[in-house]
């Protein structure tokens, strides 16, 4: 069987899908590549540009794409006249010009293959004028013409919009996956042999989001994010304990400022409890959070069932609180304080 987008990670299904529309020449003239910052739709996005314009697609004996002909070599690289990226740039939406330019570059021809595709990063960022102008095009676009709408949020965009291109979900990788590939990452490759908590720690903080797993190999930034989690761990295994102590009031510090990331430490908090919770149902459960299922089993053992599902929602009452402009740090006080959570 012909392999189809080796160089797309997971989403192997979607892949199949993709690719024996192309070869079977019924590939839609739009689809909508939704999924979290991250999931990898731009380099499906790519993949797919790519094999459309494979001189070698009807070679069952190399991939689709194949990767060294001209034309994917040049569409893989980014530097194809016939591939558009268009996004923010830096604002806040994309607006009716952007789309009005669109429309007029879709009436040159594709200038080294027989599809111009359009990459619409942030799509669900368009503006209601925007999306309207952008169904004039999307109604009746030229025969050369595919768009991929890569989003987060489908719901976003009008209906009349998605009623016209297909959905495409990329699916998040495997703890396995991800560490797989960040090992051949030469940095991540060494931080594993040095030191491994660390590695898997950064395997789990990317939530099976390769472009976020890549993004973490930077140390700067592995460390503030992998800083976030110790405090997550560190705030729940304060809640184990029967009682408030000094360490408890240390978590409370720990906390950042903004509304906003006190909204995402706490998120963080209930992905953990969340993982203790399920391993009181049953100690094989798949973890989103803790990379050593021995310890997480060591502090569920601490909960009863209630008080997991207790303090999730308190976590998420204060979380929803603070969004709400209610005092923070009175909120937080009354969270670690309203009652015992550990056996």
């Amino acid at each position: 069987m012909k392999t189809i987008m080796p160089g797309l990670l997971g989403n192997r299904r979607l892949a199949r899908k993709l690719g024996d529309e192309i070869l079977a020449g019924s590939l839609s003239h739009a689809y909508i590549i939704s999924g979290p910052r991250g999931s990898g739709k731009h380099t499906l996005a790519l993949n797919i540009a790519a094999a459309l314009a494979c001189e070698n697609k009807s070679k069952d004996s190399l991939p689709l794409p194949c990767g060294r002909c001209l034309n994917c070599e040049k569409i893989l690289g980014g530097i194809s006249p016939d591939i558009s990226v268009i996004g923010l740039e830096d604002k806040a939406s994309i607006g009716v010009d952007v789309i009005r330019q669109i429309r007029l570059d879709t009436l040159k021809a594709p200038n080294d293959t027989e599809t111009k595709v359009y990459i619409i990063e942030d799509a669900d960022k368009m503006t209601v004028q925007a999306q309207n102008a952008f169904l004039l095009t999307l109604e009746e676009p030229p025969s050369y013409v595919l768009f991929l709408l890569l989003c987060e949020r489908p719901e976003e965009l009008l209906e009349t919009v998605r009623s016209r291109a297909p959905v495409l979900r990329t699916e998040p990788l495997s703890a396995e996956q991800i560490a797989d590939r960040l090992a051949q990452e030469p940095q991540m490759a060494q931080l594993k042999k040095n030191s491994p908590d660390e590695f898997y720690e950064t395997v789990m903080a990317a939530d099976g989001k390769l472009g976020t797993a890549l993004r973490l190999a930077n140390a700067e930034r592995r460390q503030d994010v992998l800083d976030a989690r110790r405090h997550a761990e560190e705030f729940v295994v304060a809640m184990s304990r029967r009682s408030a102590g000094s360490d408890t009031f240390d978590v409370l510090s720990a906390f950042p400022k903004s509304r906003a990331e006190i909204s995402d430490r706490l998120t963080l908090i209930i992905t953990a409890l969340r993982d203790l919770c399920l391993l009181k149902r049953s100690e094989d459960a798949p973890l989103c959070f803790y990379y050593s299922r021995e310890d997480a089993l060591e502090l569920s053992d601490r909960f009863t069932v209630s008080a997991l599902i207790s303090l999730t929602e308190a976590c998420e009452s204060a979380r929803l609180a603070i969004l709400r402009s209610a005092n923070t740090k009175l909120t937080l006080l009354n969270l670690v304080s309203r009652g015992n959570y550990g056996k």
